[in-house]
């Protein structure tokens, strides 16, 4: 099989605190990072990991076997099987990155991915499996969110959810 994985070194390690589509082909997911080239690189080892376990996740590397890993759904972060599945399905199409918004404001980062999973909910090409923009897990030691966005910013995110035109109890 070919390689699946891109040159890391393609992407810009300037950018912060963005939202940005990764692109596979003309499939995509939407994505938010600390760090743009830290986050392309952590979807690339879920690749590898998914590829590893035999498309799904994980295996028992200690004991020299593949195996089939874990089943789609019991990872701790399943938004990107549907992703990693095409990958697989699909391989030697070229990758793309294409930043949306950056900013260093963890609520506006939170609004704008809400906005484009609303926004490409019934669009076939996205791969996400998430329709409501992901909270980092909260970090007690840096009293932040994923050590980077503020809990004043998950709050006013939380409230944005409770609008009455936001449609985030829609599934995909």
């Amino acid at each position: 099989m070919p390689s699946q994985f891109y040159n890391i070194d393609a992407i810009p390690v300037d950018i912060l605190s963005c939202i940005y589509r990764l692109w596979y082909g003309d499939q995509y997911v939407i994505v938010k990072g600390k760090n743009l080239a830290g986050s392309v690189f952590l979807i690339q080892k879920g690749l590898a990991y998914f590829l590893a376990g035999g498309g799904k996740v994980g295996n028992d590397s200690a004991a020299g076997v593949s195996g089939e890993g874990h089943k789609e759904g019991q990872g701790k972060n399943t938004f990107y099987f549907q992703f990693y599945s095409f990958v697989k399905s699909n391989p030697s199409l070229e990758w793309k990155v294409e930043v949306i918004l950056e900013s260093d404001n963890g609520y506006q980062l939170l609004k704008r991915e809400q906005q484009e999973l609303e926004a490409a909910i019934w669009d076939k090409r996205c791969r996400n499996s998430n329709v409501e923009a992901y909270i980092p897990k909260f970090r007690p030691k840096t009293a932040l969110y994923g050590d980077w966005i503020k809990p004043a910013h998950i709050l006013c995110f939380k409230k944005y959810l409770k609008q009455p035109l936001q449609s985030s109890s829609n599934s995909r």
